[in-house]
């Protein structure tokens, strides 16, 4: 690898918007991973989360795809190009085996990244996932949906599947999530689930290269255990010829990440009687994600 390559990147430059963390020692040699976070898009958490991994010895590039400069402010035909960029550049510096982790609405992006760049990507980890591509939004003076797709591929918009409503449900969410006492807008997303439009559905057999699915029983944001049967589903009636794993947690929640965080407190499944055993069932997922890279 080369030693006088930059740790930071920015778009007009390099295509993509990322910082490079690098352990002292290299455990996984060869091997790279680019980690993304969700709806807020940007690098704050993203940093924290790539410097786990850095401190675990793999190499990780925290990536931002909104939110930042020279990017998008809303997740509305945003480009899975400066993923093709990214991981691009990791290849052009020795790394042979390039893998994506995304959580969230990243998780619907590293699916569908790795869909879509055979070869570049090697390893999806999708955490908190989604089956489908999903309609945009924009989050301008609340959430507002936007009639087309979240993402977008060398300058052509993705089939996604449409919301059931053309307003944001402000206070239907606000009555559910009151009445269970947790953020969720899964009755937003499980039409999408069961009945997306069949050219959104994301082609996961394309991945070359094995996949790992995280979910929590407790996720109440959005119905990832749903969506990922539903990937392994698919995954099997396609003959998917590498490993493909689905680990569904107990206890933890839509914020299924292997670190502390305030934010985490604001979920059931990592608050109150449930913050050990969410804790324990986050930092499982470490360890097993870890020996999926190993596996590569």
């Amino acid at each position: 690898m080369s030693k006088t390559e930059n740790n930071t990147y920015r778009v007009k430059t390099d295509g993509f918007y990322g910082e490079l963390f690098r352990p002292a020692e290299d455990k996984y040699p060869g091997k790279a991973l680019i980690c993304f976070s969700g709806s807020d898009g940007g690098i704050e958490m993203t940093r924290l989360l790539a410097d786990v991994f850095r401190s675990e010895g793999l190499t990780t590039l925290a990536l931002a795809y909104v939110m930042e400069e020279d990017l998008p402010d809303r997740f509305v035909r945003v480009p899975i190009d400066s993923l093709e960029a990214a991981a691009k550049r990791l290849h052009d510096m020795g790394y042979e085996k390039v893998g994506l982790w995304g959580i969230s609405k990243g998780a619907e992006l590293s699916l569908l990244a790795g869909s879509l760049l055979p070869g570049l990507v090697n390893a999806v980890i999708s955490v908190a996932p989604m089956s489908t591509v999903c309609q945009g939004f924009a989050k301008e003076k609340g959430i507002s949906f936007v009639p087309e797709s979240s993402w977008s591929f060398h300058g052509k918009e993705i089939p996604y599947s449409s919301f059931e409503m053309e307003k944001f449900p402000l206070g239907h969410i606000l009555r559910k999530s009151i009445q269970i006492r947790d953020i969720t807008m899964t009755d937003l997303y499980v039409p999408l689930v069961k009945n997306p439009n069949p050219d959104a559905v994301i082609k996961v057999e394309k991945i070359t290269g094995p996949i790992l699915l995280i979910s929590s029983k407790m996720d109440n944001m959005w119905p990832s255990e749903l969506a990922a049967e539903k990937i392994m589903k698919r995954l099997k009636e396609h003959d998917f010829p590498y490993l493909y794993q689905h680990l569904s947690y107990e206890y933890g929640s839509h914020l299924f990440v292997p670190m502390e965080l305030r934010s985490t407190k604001f979920f059931k499944g990592d608050r109150g009687k449930n913050k050990e055993k969410g804790r324990k069932a986050r930092m499982d997922s470490l360890v097993k994600t870890l020996e999926f890279v190993s596996k590569w």
